[in-house]
């Protein structure tokens, strides 16, 4: 019996394509430019982030997540300023709004109140803290009972401690949580492995396939 689901939120919850992270990567960019009031290319600021990006993928192949503080540093390191970046940094989601699955809400509303439910969730640059605003701004951060973010947790999907904090934190056991997400590899093959029934969202309708497992 499933008495508890947790779901990915990218590309599961929350719409995603290749071109809406080239839109939120520009906006970023432009923000940061602004921040640093032109004094910096937007070209040094494009190299920057991508030279940063490599050292903190490399960080994540053991799973282990990096703080956002640190990425900024990171970031500051390398265009040799000290101007606060953290708001253009983190809060790019913000102006380029993402767009909520259709079926969200209304699977949402049939779990809830009778099946906890929770949410974890991998994050690049944009942190929990900002996702927050986003989930309460799209009408669905009540519906949560739990939310993991990689950035606060510390280790990624699929190690499997993110699981296992969902499920105590739920107070239910895994075997009887459902994992609902997009990536094969961190979802699926990582919720399984930590002991729970798995659900591939691999078009927005697949969402709604929830119903029939709960």
């Amino acid at each position: 019996m499933i008495r508890g689901v947790t779901f990915d939120l990218w590309g599961t919850l929350i719409i995603n394509s290749n071109e809406y992270e080239a839109r939120l990567r520009n906006k970023r960019v432009d923000l940061m430019y602004a921040a640093v009031k032109g004094k910096i290319s937007t070209e040094d600021i494009i190299k920057a982030l991508k030279e940063s990006w490599t050292e903190i993928q490399s960080v994540r192949s053991g799973l282990r997540d990096v703080p956002t503080s640190h990425q900024i540093e990171m970031v500051q390191t390398l265009l040799r300023t000290d101007v606060d970046l953290e708001v253009p940094y983190t809060e790019a989601v913000l102006h380029e709004f993402p767009t909520l699955n259709p079926y969200t809400k209304k699977v949402l509303d049939y779990l809830n109140p009778n099946t906890k439910i929770g949410l974890i969730s991998n994050t690049g640059r944009t942190p929990g803290t900002v996702l927050r605003t986003v989930l309460e701004r799209m009408g669905i951060l009540t519906y949560f009972d739990v939310m993991l973010f990689s950035n606060e947790v510390g280790v990624l999907k699929p190690h499997p401690d993110i699981f296992r904090q969902a499920s105590l934190t739920l107070s239910v056991p895994l075997s009887d949580m459902l994992h609902v997400g997009d990536d094969v590899t961190t979802d699926i093959k990582g919720a399984q492995s930590a002991g729970m029934h798995t659900l591939l969202v691999e078009e927005p309708a697949d969402l709604q396939k929830v119903l029939e497992m709960v």
